[in-house]
């Protein structure tokens, strides 16, 4: 039985899938990508949906720091004094506006906060009674991580539903991506994913269809 409750919350033009995470047994939980239209605009949709769903938010995750997985950040930060964690090879992205972005894209040149914490592959993460353990799939960006947690697990942009993440953008490594993939190909059990885009899969099907995993 899963301890975790998760919840989707499609935010910003690219439809980023922010998720929002609740352990079942104290309501403690984390906002994991807190994207949007604007700094503004995407930030009322991701609280209101922690508000009616009674989580008590005491993390900020990032699967990665581009600029549509980040919008609403400072909002959610300010909202629910929440630290944020990342890996510490997106860190110098979520620094520089112009490599996330930002700048190109919506106009934001100055940089969120440094993150609280820099994870790295193998750290877990406590929410309540429930943990999630951090795993590193370089790739789509350096510090680009996967949450799993039972058998659940966010795949942020490394994997999707029938593809893969692009690696064209500033930090991208297709070789990189190639090992990310096959590392979670190994792993034992079957997962259900959640992408940072579109409809939610699992593994077992992604292994025996996706193209990006053979």
């Amino acid at each position: 039985m899963e301890t975790l409750e998760i919840f989707t919350v499609p935010v910003g033009a690219m439809r980023v899938n922010c998720y929002i995470l609740k352990d079942a047994a104290t309501g403690i939980g984390a906002v994991v990508d807190p994207g949007g239209e604007s700094p503004d605009n995407g930030s009322e949709k991701i609280l209101a949906k922690c508000r009616d769903e009674s989580v008590d938010v005491r993390q900020i995750i990032l699967t990665h720091a581009h600029f549509d997985h980040i919008l609403s950040l400072e909002r959610i930060r300010k909202a629910t004094g929440a630290p944020l964690a990342l890996h510490r090879l997106d860190a110098p992205i979520l620094a520089d506006p112009f490599s996330s972005y930002m700048a190109q894209y919506a106009g934001v040149t100055t940089p969120p906060a440094p993150a609280e914490r820099l994870l790295e592959d193998g750290d877990v993460i406590t929410l309540g009674k429930s943990e999630l353990r951090v795993i590193h799939t370089p790739g789509h960006t350096p510090g680009s991580i996967c949450l799993a947690s039972g058998g659940i697990m966010l795949t942020g942009d490394t994997l999707f539903c029938g593809s893969a993440g692009r690696c064209d953008l500033i930090g991208g490594y297709d070789l990189a991506l190639a090992k990310s993939l096959a590392k979670l190909s190994r792993l034992d059990g079957n997962y259900t994913l959640y992408p940072g885009h579109g409809g939610s899969t699992d593994l077992q099907r992604e292994k025996e269809t996706n193209v990006y995993m053979k």
